[in-house]
């Protein structure tokens, strides 16, 4: 450990409201892989607890850091789950030197390749392999059993791929033992015309699988990916502990956890939270608590409680 523990706040809801204010944890770190010459900056959200939950596993956007995901990590956090932001270089804060948001659009236009896929899913892969083997981590951390996979936009790519996905440019490999459950915020899938078909893409995605996404959760300057495109992933995966949550009106950066000043200037950000943001919460650390934890009451309550909370013009889908 390198640095100071700071002390971080979050008033924790229960699935069906709020509770008690439920402290935690954040430290900054680096990890490096040696292999591949690339040190990984990396936040670390550890719970108030002897025995976290269960491990999440975060991958920002493109032009994010490790401060993404920061809203919902911090409330996983007061459920009791450990939380790991990664940090990918290459897509991440580096392609924001650019001040026009035009050329900020380009910039994020050329660094969702596949090459860059390929780093941030080894990225991912290089932080699992090192939980219970490195002393960079904490022993709340290390010995965790079930992990979860977490990302926004590029990031939920990436945990698609994790998860499964087959692409024509990615080598598959098998999922780490550990990894439990996965949610994509704004996932995608690009290029659905291309290679065998969604079917074959999605159809080995077993884990169970969150998707959530907004009704204007567009593809910031790319023309392929729509707000309907943010709905493939869930509408080609095998049944079995598959959700889609659809938050009307949304757009793409309500989805980030914490959005950076550069990429305000690429988007229109909301002066305050979502109205859905409570949902939002309430669904993800529900599904958290039904599959990494083994939550029986949580688990039903996603298909029973859930949707009556949610507004008539929102969406939620089970398969």
């Amino acid at each position: 450990m390198d640095g100071p523990l700071s002390a971080g706040t979050d008033p924790a809801r229960t699935p069906s409201g709020p509770s008690a204010v439920a402290p935690h944890a954040v430290h900054l770190t680096d990890i490096h892989d040696s292999r591949r010459a690339r040190s990984l900056p990396l936040k670390l959200y550890l719970p108030d607890c002897a025995s976290p939950a269960g491990l999440i596993l975060f991958s920002h956007g493109l032009g994010g850091s490790r401060e993404g995901g920061t809203e919902w990590l911090s409330h996983w956090a007061g459920f009791g789950f450990a939380a790991i932001a990664v940090q990918h270089p290459g897509s991440d804060t580096s392609l924001l030197h650019n001040n026009s948001p035009l050329a900020l659009r380009q910039a994020f236009r050329m660094a969702m390749n596949p090459e860059e896929l390929t780093r941030r899913a080894d990225d991912l892969r290089f932080v699992l392999s090192r939980i219970g083997q490195d002393g960079c981590f904490p022993e709340a951390i290390n010995a965790v059993q079930k992990i979860g996979l977490c990302g926004h936009s590029f990031g939920a790519v990436t945990v698609q791929l994790l998860a499964g996905e087959r692409r024509p440019d990615q080598q598959s490999e098998p999922a780490d033992p550990r990894v439990a459950a996965v949610l994509g915020l704004s996932p995608s899938a690009r290029h659905a015309d291309k290679g065998p078909g969604l079917a074959h893409r999605f159809g080995l995605v077993r884990l169970p699988f969150m998707s959530i996404t907004g009704s204007r959760d567009d593809g910031m300057g790319l023309s392929d990916i729509t707000a309907a495109n943010r709905e493939l992933p869930y509408r080609h995966m095998p049944a079995g502990d598959k959700y889609l949550l659809v938050f009307a009106g949304g757009t793409h950066l309500d989805f980030a956890g914490q959005a950076s000043q550069a990429e305000g200037k690429v988007f229109h950000i909301r002066r305050e939270p979502a109205v859905f943001q409570d949902n939002l919460l309430a669904a993800s650390s529900a599904f958290w608590r039904a599959h990494l934890a083994d939550d029986a009451d949580a688990r039903r309550w996603l298909t029973t409680t859930l949707p009556g909370r949610l507004r008539p013009e929102d969406r939620f889908e089970t398969k």
